[in-house]
């Protein structure tokens, strides 16, 4: 038992500077050293332990009980929220969208990195089949940043061809929480001031007064269908946090995550799923 703790801190502090190697510094990496040595520190534990029966000496058991517990609910902990995550990392196919919110996430030197990368040319292609939808394009600015993910996020998608009418910037989130909370306000005041507008166009209509545009027919006022543009493994708590706000029908649109890169941004959203809903954000 006890070499299965050397195998996986071992694995974790080369998984470590794998992610060195092919990614620099990025967040959530300290996880890994900190695996690594529990999981050492469980092993001599294992070692302690045996060596005190081996001696037949007596050894208060009550620490080393505490200890193994307490590893094996937050490894089963862990393991239950990634099957969640997992779980509900599909796309749910859904045509002529009123807005879909695209979530920014770190930029590499001030450029969009392949997971941004990943989630832009999604929202690209939707854009292409579905000429109506409009995109929120949410994120704020890091600290080791000189623009905004949204204001990077808007030029990649203009230089495709997606029309400006067609984009709405949202530049002051910066957590998954905010990003969907500031996007769906600015979902709510966009739809406001159309229906405002809408409805302005409709009275000058009846009073005979022409207003540019086209013809505007008020009808009943249906739900708006709004779409979410994330990655795999932060889909289930972005729907989550738009339930929260009340959207609870957000179309979810998952976009692939790399290879090498998967587990630890996996890893680092249960750890944030669990606080967010420890403190009652989900």
């Amino acid at each position: 038992m006890e070499l299965s703790f050397i195998a996986i801190g071992i694995a974790s502090l080369a998984y470590d500077a794998a992610i060195f190697v092919n990614h620099g510094l990025t967040a959530f990496m300290w996880f890994w050293p900190l695996f690594a040595f529990i999981n050492f520190l469980m092993f001599g534990l294992v070692r302690y332990v045996k060596h005190r029966n081996r001696e037949k000496k007596e050894i208060n058991l009550r620490p080393f009980i505490f200890a193994f517990t307490t590893y094996g609910l937050c490894v089963s902990t862990l393991a239950v929220l990634l099957l969640v995550i997992f779980s509900n990392a599909s796309t749910v196919a859904q045509k002529n969208l009123d807005y879909v919110i695209v979530l920014g996430t770190d930029l590499v030197d001030n450029k969009i990195s392949k997971s941004l990368k990943r989630r832009l040319d999604k929202a690209i292609e939707y854009a292409r089949e579905n000429p109506n939808t409009v995109f929120v394009l949410s994120g704020g600015r890091s600290d080791y940043d000189r623009s905004t993910e949204a204001t990077v996020m808007y030029h990649y998608m203009i230089k495709a061809g997606v029309p400006e009418k067609n984009l709405l910037l949202e530049f002051y989130s910066d957590s998954t929480q905010e990003k969907v909370g500031f996007s769906l306000r600015t979902i709510k005041q966009d739809h406001e001031q159309k229906m405002l507008a809408n409805r302005v166009r409709h009275n000058s209509a009846i009073d005979g007064r022409k207003w540019p545009g086209d013809d505007i027919i008020i009808g009943v006022e249906r739900p708006l269908s709004i779409g979410i543009i994330t990655s795999e493994f932060n889909l289930f708590r972005a729907g989550e946090i738009a339930k929260r706000y009340g959207f609870p029908d957000a179309c979810p649109m998952a976009t692939k995550t790399d290879e090498l890169m998967l587990v630890h941004l996996a890893t680092r959203e249960a750890v944030a799923l669990f606080k967010d809903r420890l403190i009652g954000n989900i």
